[in-house]
Order: C-alpha cells, then sequence, then structure tokens
C-alpha cells in the first residue's frame, strides 16, 4: 500500500523558475533573490514576517527581498521560485496578483492540487513544465520588458557567476554612474545588486550540483570561497543548512537549455 505521500524531495530547475516540493520542519529568517510561492500541500504552515507575528495560511507570494520565516510543523511544503524578469513574470503576476512590497495571503485549490500531483507522482522534467505552464498560462504571456543596460548587466552576471564584479565595473560596462546604477538596477530588478548576484550565484551552484554531485566542488564553481562560505549563504538565502535538504532529495532535474549553457 503506497503512503500517504513520500518522504523525500523534489527540485525541478528550468530557465527564471525553480520548483521544490519535500517534508520540511522550520525555516529560520531568509530573503530570496525571485518571487517565490508557498505552498502547504496537505495543511496550513505558519510564516512569520518583520512584525514578529506568525501567521496561518495555505498559500502565500513572497515578494524577492522580502525576510520571512517558515513553520511548516513536519508538513509537505511546495516552493515555486519565479524570478521577476523571467519567462514567467507576467504569468505569475496575473495568476497571482501581488504587491512589490507586501506578502499575499490565500487559499487556492488549483494551486495546491497541482502541487500534490507533483509531490505524490512524482514526474519527470518535462511533465512538471507542462503542469506548470498551465497553471502560469505561461505561453500566451508577453515577456516583461527590461532596461536594456540592466539586461547586458544581468546577462555578464549569468555568463561569470564566480566573478566579483564591482559596482563601477558593472556601471562603467553601461556607461552609468555607480550610483546611478545601483538605483536602476535596483528598480529594474527588486533587488540590490550584491542580493542579487547572491541568488544568481546560488542557482549557479545548485546547476552545477546536479552536474558534479559534490556540494564543495559545486559551491567553489560559482564563486564561493570555501564550503563554509556556501554553507551561511544558503542559510541566509533559504533559512536551513543545505546538507539535509540535498541528503533528502529524491528527484533532482535540471532543464536541457541550464545544462547546455554550461
Amino acid at each position: 500500500m503506497r503512503a500517504l505521500y513520500p518522504g523525500t524531495s523534489q527540485l525541478y530547475m528550468g530557465h527564471g523558475r525553480v520548483l521544490y516540493c519535500g517534508p520540511i520542519q522550520h525555516l529560520e529568517t531568509h530573503v530570496y533573490g525571485a518571487n517565490v510561492l508557498h505552498v502547504g500541500i496537505y495543511r496550513p504552515f505558519r510564516i512569520r514576517l518583520a512584525d514578529g507575528e506568525w501567521r496561518s495560511c495555505r498559500c502565500a507570494v513572497v515578494p524577492a527581498g522580502i525576510r520571512h520565516a517558515l513553520d511548516m510543523a513536519g508538513g509537505v511544503h511546495g516552493k515555486l521560485f519565479v524570478e521577476r524578469n523571467g519567462p514567467d513574470a507576467t504569468g505569475f503576476r496575473k495568476r497571482f496578483p501581488y504587491s512589490e512590497t507586501t506578502v499575499r495571503f490565500f487559499e487556492d485549490a488549483e494551486t495546491i492540487e497541482c502541487f500534490r500531483w507533483i509531490h505524490e507522482e512524482d514526474p519527470n522534467r518535462s511533465a512538471v513544465e507542462q503542469r506548470l505552464d498551465r497553471l502560469l498560462n505561461t505561453r500566451d504571456q508577453p515577456p516583461i520588458e527590461l532596461d536594456e543596460r540592466i539586461r547586458q548587466v544581468i546577462e555578464r552576471i549569468c555568463r561569470e557567476p564566480d566573478r566579483n564584479f564591482s559596482q563601477e565595473e558593472l556601471a562603467k560596462l553601461v556607461d552609468l554612474s555607480p550610483s546611478r546604477f545601483l538605483h536602476l538596477f535596483r528598480q529594474c530588478t527588486g533587488l540590490p545588486y550584491r542580493r542579487f548576484r547572491l541568488w544568481k550565484r546560488m542557482v549557479s551552484a545548485l546547476e552545477l550540483l546536479h552536474a558534479s554531485d559534490t556540494l564543495t566542488r559545486a559551491a567553489l564553481d560559482a564563486g564561493f570561497a570555501d564550503a563554509t562560505h556556501f554553507s551561511h549563504s544558503f542559510r541566509d538565502v533559504f533559512g536551513v543548512n543545505p546538507a539535509p535538504v540535498f541528503r533528502n532529495i529524491g528527484r533532482f532535474e535540471v532543464s536541457p537549455e541550464m545544462v547546455d549553457k554550461r
């Protein structure tokens, strides 16, 4: 007889989106570099924001850059990360309207069922992508228009995630003063430059981990100084140490286009 739900976790990575499903206990205060949809797959979870109060909810959209803590009390949790300027950004905003500065709490039966299906059926990456495309109506949405100068900077950061580009270097690249560059970058991405760089570096480390299966090697190749630096950064971004997360992942799939770009 099949258990109510699998005890392992799943991680799917695609262009501009990352999906995680799995049993989690508690995530300390952390801040993501992408918008995130949180879903309590079988029951509500609790979330704590800057005001210090815990709120119970079934679904929540937390915009990039907002610190929060989570308490799942042993429940199974789903997360869908959607980058603000990625291909899913327009569909995500239309499906789950939200403000850039506040968290939205709600309950959505279709969304919960989508995450439940992914966790219980343990489908391959292609099936997950198709299900998420339907949920977000991705194919019918126009791309986000981005300032060309910031687009160039983002492409440079993504090509060389291990480089510690200074704000002066990047500002010079697009003929802006450092102060104007930082202002425009935050305006376009919703994040300070260094927070955005950390997020991209973390995503790069996860992609590399899929290929190497060695956490320390992936962290070094992504630009982290050592395993300790990566662990501290991972905890700041995700609210938990990396070792127990990756120890319990049963399925980890990365889209071919992400593999090809390496």
